[in-house]
């Protein structure tokens, strides 16, 4: 059938289709337009943000930023002012240098800012833009105490009494820690002592390069990856360094720095990508725990007792990952997860001026109630479980195993019942093997392990002591259940 008007045979205008097309197409470019469009503070109606403010963007530019050894051999205390583009996901992109010191220090801060991916980002009529920022990558370092750039070496000197000492009367003793041009340590620790006008060697702590596997956790899809360890310990396990974890690829993956020899005063943990996951100072009662999300927006920061104590932890600040503050200045809603019996457990509740207080709930992932506890001012006044159905209460929410009598207890079995090797004695050997075992439910060990030993015979004496301790432990208990629990125990062989 021939029509000859401007309508089709079911009546519609084909001007008026022809013109909706264009339309639509024109707000299709118009949309992409925006999206494309790198858009000028001024311009915007809401300009881009750190999500969870300025200073938690600046706490975690102190935070990541690996200040180049060789930039700062002399000291420093520069900004670098690094341009990009923040993208509606957070992220920022297209990072440039406005205003820079060196190329180390240069590289280092886009390095850092790009990891950030939690901006706010800009907005007109409610729509997220794309927008220019310009921000500030501090870089503040001392410069290094007793380091001596013609040997490319830390070196300490010590009194006659072996206390530390800058003045060089004094100097009787002294220790020699190469390091690389990042100021790892890559050689041997040389202590020597100044005699007859000269320096003699008269004691080496080796240093060592460990290839072994690393447990990760909190990246989807990743168990553990390879990674190499550079440090300098004693057949004691005395430090006498930092101990640092790489990734094959160079990027740091945990770090370690020890007081007194074995007493861990700081540790750090970062995710895949380079960026710092969270970070432990440890002072004699408590640990001060902080932790970021993946995307760079702080998490939380925690206080835990060192020892088990009445209190459980105190929290300070809680955020979540688009930066929204759930705990601030100690009060609050926390939520968190955690690791119980190798299940996911999500456990949430109030704080008053950093403590739990009133009800607590613990859901597994399925939802299903795992733990109900009710606190007063942070200690925990009741507490109910479910177990196959059945419910438990408890007045304490973990005790640890413990040998029966107690720690002197311990050494005094250790010490009637340690037989020291012939062999080794009559070499002098002597050294401190690290036992684990685990403490079952009724109390009897299992699953030994020599994790760190001397020599063969020394090292199987240490195995059969604490095998015959089996069955004289009370074993630890998580919520009102008796639970298997490793336990790490030092044994000594000291010739008197």
């Amino acid at each position: 059938m021939k029509v000859n008007s401007g309508f089709d045979i079911f009546g519609h205008n084909k001007l008026t289709r022809h013109m909706k097309r264009i339309l639509l197409f024109l707000i299709f470019l118009s949309y992409q337009s925006i999206g494309q469009t790198v858009y000028q503070p001024h311009e915007v109606e809401s300009q881009a943000v750190p999500a969870g403010g300025a200073a938690v963007l600046n706490q975690f530019l102190l935070s990541n930023v690996q200040i180049p050894f060789k930039s700062g051999i002399h000291g420093l205390n520069k900004k670098v002012f690094v341009k990009g583009v923040v993208e509606a996901d957070g992220s920022m992109t297209g990072l440039e240098i406005v205003k820079g010191l060196d190329s180390l220090c240069n590289i280092e801060a886009m390095r850092v800012l790009g990891l950030y991916k939690s901006w706010k980002p800009a907005s007109i009529k409610d729509q997220k833009v794309r927008q220019t920022v310009i921000y500030q990558v501090p870089f503040n370092v001392d410069a290094p105490e007793n380091f001596d750039s013609t040997s490319w070496s830390f070196v300490n000197y010590y009194d006659k009494k072996y206390y530390p000492t800058t003045i060089a009367k004094d100097y009787k003793y002294r220790s020699v820690m190469p390091v690389n041009e990042q100021g790892y340590i890559k050689g041997d620790i040389v202590y020597e002592e100044f005699r007859l006008g000269h320096w003699s060697k008269v004691n080496t702590v080796p240093f060592q390069r460990k290839e072994l596997w690393h447990k990760v956790y909190g990246e989807p899809g990743i168990d553990s990856v390879k990674v190499y360890q550079l440090l300098a310990e004693d057949k004691n396990e005395t430090n006498y360094a930092p101990v640092l974890t790489f990734q094959d690829n160079g990027k740091l993956i945990a770090y370690k720095e020890y007081v007194a020899g074995n007493k861990t005063a700081l540790r750090k943990q970062y995710y895949l990508s380079g960026m710092l996951k969270e970070v432990e100072t440890s002072g004699d009662s408590s640990v001060t725990n902080v932790s970021w999300y993946s995307n760079g927006q702080l998490r939380s920061v925690v206080e835990y007792p060192v020892k088990q104590v009445l209190f459980d932890s105190k929290v300070f600040g809680v955020w979540e990952a688009n930066g929204k503050q759930t705990v601030k200045d100690g009060n609050g809603w926390w939520k968190y997860n955690s690791d119980e019996s190798k299940k996911l457990l999500y456990e949430q509740g109030a704080v008053h001026e950093g403590v739990k207080t009133g009800k607590w709930v613990g859901k597994w992932s399925d939802s299903t109630i795992y733990y109900v506890e009710s606190y007063d001012n942070g200690i925990l006044k009741e507490g109910h479980c479910f177990v196959n159905g059945e419910k438990v209460t408890y007045a304490e929410k973990a005790i640890q195993p413990h040998f029966k009598g107690g720690i002197n207890s311990l050494y005094q079995f250790l010490g009637q019942n340690i037989k020291y090797p012939s062999e080794a004695a009559r070499r002098g050997i002597t050294g401190r093997v690290r036992v684990s075992f685990t403490v079952c439910e009724d109390g009897s060990l299992c699953d030994y392990k020599v994790e760190k030993g001397v020599v063969q015979d020394i090292d199987d004496e240490a195995l059969r002591v604490v095998k015959k301790m089996s069955g004289k432990w009370e074993p630890g208990e998580l919520r009102g259940q008796k639970v298997r629990v490793q336990y790490n125990l030092p044994v000594n062989f000291i010739m008197q």
